[in-house]
């Protein structure tokens, strides 16, 4: 998936590995991974993202559901088509 000069992806994109999800070694400077759903797809995404106001309002809800004592990757709890919809939102937001 493109989305305004970043390429976001999620590792269905790519052929499945046996790396970690611990261990991201292969996030690039400026972008983090997040892992979306119960099948906690990870996506990486611009950490522009986080200041947008609508990934704001998602990272409440992880809040609410997982707290601030969560270990591991970032988990947002939607659905991954949400995700995907939510994604091309903050683009359009962002060129506006």
């Amino acid at each position: 998936m493109r989305l305004k000069g970043y390429n976001v992806y999620s590792d269905s994109d790519v052929e499945d590995g046996c790396q970690s999800p611990d261990l991201p070694n292969d996030v690039p400077k400026g972008y983090l991974a997040v892992y979306v759903g119960p099948e906690l797809r990870r996506f990486i995404i611009p950490t522009s993202y986080l200041s947008d106001p609508l990934f704001k309002v998602l990272l409440e809800k992880v809040e609410e559901e997982f707290g601030f004592d969560h270990s591991g990757g970032l988990t947002i709890p939607c659905e991954i088509e949400t995700f995907k919809y939510l994604l091309n939102c903050m683009e359009h937001h962002q060129k506006l």
